[in-house]
């Protein structure tokens, strides 16, 4: 609809249709031709010009309707591969031409990990596994079950074109989400079988990064931070970044040596009568610590406890032994794996000590957090 009609135009350069930014050509069934021919934006009105039919006798002013429904490409409208239902996430791998990972969700974990919260794990090449956080291994995960393809830029690429946007099996990187499909109806006794996904990344420009299915030659577009944090995940990324999270329920007893004095805490239960809010006397089980025989402050001992898990690595740092050893702890518990846990901490610089736990890699945590910790152990070994 025109919401006005200039007639008998002087010049049609005056309004953009010489040359129009857009034809659009609609043929009925009796293979009549109508045009529309767009041409330049009214700046007051922001209303375009239009030749209808070629009649230059005439030329319309009608809104951006017919102008933003058209304005689309080929791959504008085409229709994109469809992604599959993901159920629940049991394994990823990525690999590159230098290397790979391979991330494999465990249920069973008592031998694997003291935490028996963490049920993700790195792989080795000598067959070990090495825990992860799980949060940080659910969001990298997510970024595949809920991807979205920004754009589609190639129907059909042949190989030439592939091996340019770094798609091609030589140079991408090649993504693999192991997958168990949410269970239905038809499932017969429950015995979903595990499926993969396989995504292949290449370069990344201004507006993406290229991407495409296994056995697909459609290329697509995807939000390069997604692309970015799947092709760069590592151990380093993936870890937890508490040093030591220990469930303190598990723990017969704790040596914390400093100063080179080596002091045992012990962990034991005793019970305790209270009185109700209805004047009831209600017997609980509390815990006990002493030291020697000492019975100690049991808020000051958790006081303790949680500042030891409340530490949080802010980097990487050298090996054990570098610096000055400022406390040592070793941790015993009633379990069938990981009975026993060390962690030491040393000195490192003005704002930082490295803590090394149960004899692996140096990591840096806040001096603060340590000179907290050791100031809870002086009041805790000085209480009269």
């Amino acid at each position: 609809t025109a919401s006005r009609v200039l007639e008998e135009p002087e010049t049609l350069a005056d309004y953009g249709l010489d040359d129009p930014s857009l034809t659009i050509t609609a043929t009925d069934r009796d293979g009549t031709a109508y045009t529309f021919a767009i041409g330049d934006q009214n700046e007051v009105t922001q209303e375009y010009y239009l030749l209808y039919n070629g009649d230059e006798s005439k030329v319309y002013l009608v809104d951006s309707a017919l102008q933003d429904a058209f304005s689309l490409g080929l791959y504008d409208m085409v229709q994109m591969e469809s992604l599959p239902a993901f159920g629940t996430v049991t394994g990823l791998s990525v690999t590159q031409p230098d290397g790979s990972i391979t991330l494999s969700y465990l249920e069973d974990n008592e031998s694997l990990t003291y935490n028996t919260d963490l049920h993700w794990f790195l792989e080795q090449q000598d067959g070990t596994r090495l825990a992860l956080d799980t949060g940080k291994v659910s969001s990298l995960t997510s970024s595949l079950t809920g991807l979205t393809w920004m754009s589609c830029v190639n129907y059909d690429a042949d190989d030439q074109e592939l091996a340019a946007w770094g798609l091609d099996e030589d140079s991408a990187v090649k993504v693999v989400l192991t997958y168990e499909p949410s269970s239905s109806e038809d499932d017969e006794e429950g015995d979903v079988q595990p499926e993969t996904f396989t995504l292949y990344l290449g370069e990344e420009t201004d507006s993406g990064t290229y991407a495409r299915l296994a056995d697909s030659r459609m290329v697509y577009l995807i939000n390069s931070d997604t692309a970015d944090s799947l092709q760069y995940a590592s151990y380093s990324s993936l870890r937890g970044d508490g040093i030591c999270t220990v469930d303190w329920d598990t723990v017969d007893r704790l040596e914390v040596t400093v100063d080179g004095v080596t002091h045992t805490i012990s962990f034991d239960e005793q019970e305790e009568e209270t009185v109700a809010e209805g004047g009831d006397p209600v017997v609980e089980t509390v815990p006990l610590y002493t030291c020697d025989g000492i019975e100690l402050n049991s808020t000051a001992v958790e006081s303790l406890l949680n500042a030891i898990n409340g530490l949080i690595a802010t980097g990487d740092g050298g090996s054990a032994g570098q610096g000055e050893l400022l406390v040592s702890f070793t941790i015993y518990r009633d379990t069938t794996y990981f009975a026993q846990l060390t962690l030491d901490l040393y000195a490192y610089d003005t704002s930082s000590c490295l803590a090394v736990f149960d004899g692996g890699a140096g990591r840096l945590v806040d001096r603060s957090a340590v000179s907290g910790l050791t100031d809870a152990l002086d009041d805790l070994f000085t209480e009269d």
